[in-house]
């Protein structure tokens, strides 16, 4: 029974999460309890490490994607991308349509920098300043940011968490946006219409130009700062390789950040690896990314790719993945992803791990039932990695609220969060797999 080792990984999470460790540490120790079990099954400690490499190097060219991520977020906060579009984003706000701006604004930067944390830790952060000196309510605005930052953070082609979907299922990322963006335009405009109501009852009562200030400030706001952003919103659209795209980006994200902002050749390198880390003022709202920024999470995927290949190459995960193809036989694929998609960020408290796992043990049955990958990276998609955010002990949930400033009742307005999979429990036996079966 593999009751016992998930328990007891489970347990080092929580307590890893508990006392502020690294989560490599507690995947690492993953790798001990399963190996352990792989020998008290009976398999040699040679050939259990021969699974764990190979399933280690099925995870390199996610990483190298990562890496990439980091050095380009990096380098969009100091060449002033964030702060350029952020300060777009408050100049268009209409103060009676101030809630659904408050989730419309961060859909668009979140798509367009891929990052969840990033959205809330600028934009997100200015809207609540606005917020709260405009007698607007923070629980009400946080619940539309909150729903706002997790639409990029699911399906923009830059997001972390979209090539990790992608790597795991062996699926086309551009494929999988696409596939998003669908099952996203019901949940979106339904979203976008409830928030609309409620910003008419709660309009912005004044509106303070200190934070525009503050940033012309702190950065040259020229046009061309945003370039880097544009570039990998447009690059896309030509089916330009991923990857090229972000060397394009980093490449216009390093040129404005010297020749725009005024740093050095050194000092730019310098954001490219370590990001930015501004000490005082609201620069300080940019700081993050980097490199290295990357690195815990790049650990993490290549110790999460030692347990897949320990898991395939023993068949230790057999009897439940039996038990959970009859469940999918019998409530159909998506519910049953759903529930334990839930689950595992519930228990693992932790986005990644949460889909890591989830994938171990839904892949297998989704392949005895004859459903296609890209059906279950939807599936994944519209369940674990949108679920995260509504688990209050979830870093995914705790960390942006903490960056807001409020407390876990703005999930009550986080609309879009909810309709995903509300709107897929409803709608997905329409979406046609590989043999039809559903």
């Amino acid at each position: 029974m593999m009751t016992v080792p998930f328990a007891l990984f489970a347990a080092v999470i929580i307590f890893t999460l508990y006392l502020g460790l690294p989560m490599s540490l507690a995947m690492s120790a993953g790798f001990v309890i399963f190996l352990c079990t792989g020998l008290h099954r009976g398999f040699s400690l040679a050939s259990l490490l021969r699974m764990s490499v190979k399933g280690a190097k099925s995870s390199l060219i996610v990483v190298r994607v990562l890496l990439t991520i980091g050095i380009l977020t990096g380098l969009w906060r100091s060449a002033g991308t964030f702060a350029v579009l952020t300060s777009w984003g408050l100049r268009t706000i209409t103060p009676s349509m101030f809630i659904l701006a408050s989730f419309m604004l961060p859909c668009i930067l979140s798509y367009a920098l891929g990052t969840s944390f990033g959205t809330a830790g600028t934009l997100g952060i200015a809207l609540m300043t606005l917020a709260r000196s405009g007698g607007v309510s923070p629980i009400l605005t946080a619940g539309a940011v909150m729903s706002g930052i997790h639409f990029g953070d699911r399906g923009s082609p830059a997001s972390s968490c979209a090539h990790l979907v992608a790597s795991l299922t062996g699926t086309d990322i551009y494929a999988n946006v696409k596939a998003m963006m669908r099952t996203a335009i019901l949940p979106l405009i339904l979203s976008a219409t409830f928030y609309a109501v409620l910003s008419l009852r709660n309009p912005l009562a004044s509106f303070s130009s200190s934070t525009l200030n503050e940033l012309s400030e702190a950065f040259n706001l020229n046009i061309i700062a945003a370039s880097p952003a544009v570039l990998m919103l447009v690059l896309p659209l030509f089916r330009v390789n991923i990857f090229i795209a972000f060397l394009v980006s980093i490449a216009a994200a390093f040129a404005c950040t010297v020749c725009i902002q005024g740093y050095s050749l050194i000092d730019a390198a310098g954001f490219a690896v370590f990001g930015l880390h501004a000490e005082s003022g609201i620069k300080m709202l940019f700081n993050g990314g980097g490199l290295l920024s990357m690195v815990q999470t790049c650990l993490v995927l290549i110790i999460s790719g030692t347990f897949s290949g320990i898991f395939d190459g023993t068949g230790m995960l057999e009897g439940l993945q039996d038990r959970i193809s009859a469940l999918m036989r019998r409530f159909g694929a998506y519910p049953v992803m759903l529930a334990i998609g839930t689950a595992a960020n519930a228990v693992f408290c932790n986005q990644t791990a949460g889909v890591i796992m989830t994938v171990q043990l839904m892949k297998k049955p989704y392949e005895h039932e004859g459903i296609a990958s890209d059906r279950l990276a939807l599936d994944l998609s519209d369940s674990t990695v949108i679920t995260a955010p509504l688990v209050p002990w979830c870093i995914a949930c705790s960390v942006p609220l903490a960056m807001l400033g409020v407390n876990i009742s703005a999930l009550v307005y986080a609309f879009y969060l909810y309709l995903i999979p509300v709107c897929s429990l409803t709608a997905r036996k329409n979406l046609p797999h590989n043999n039809g079966r559903q």
